[in-house]
């Protein structure tokens, strides 16, 4: 597909029910209200618009999707657990990789 791709409603339900209708990043329960369409890799790292680049996330995790790669956000959230997570009962440990 061309770069001058438009993600349609019917590529949205399409990607919903391929998706389970679950985040990717989160595994959240995605529903029309609370779905955001992302390129998997963002335009600014080389990523073009067309279907294969796109995928269905949690709206609040779109924020950071938007210019992240999938590993950023997992090593951000990583720290975040590891400075803050002891006080909600969260911790992290590496299984390995």
């Amino acid at each position: 597909m061309k770069e001058n791709y438009k993600f349609t409603a019917k590529d949205f339900y399409a990607l919903l029910e391929k998706q389970k209708y679950k985040c990717p990043l989160t595994n959240r329960e995605l529903t029309p209200e609370t779905t955001r369409a992302e390129l998997i890799v963002p335009k600014e790292r080389g990523g073009i618009n067309e279907f294969q680049n796109i995928y269905l996330v949690d709206k609040e995790v779109a924020k950071i999707k938007r210019s992240m790669l999938e590993k950023e956000i997992i090593d951000l959230a990583v720290d975040i657990v590891k400075t803050m997570g002891k006080s909600c009962g969260y911790s992290v440990r590496k299984t390995g990789k």
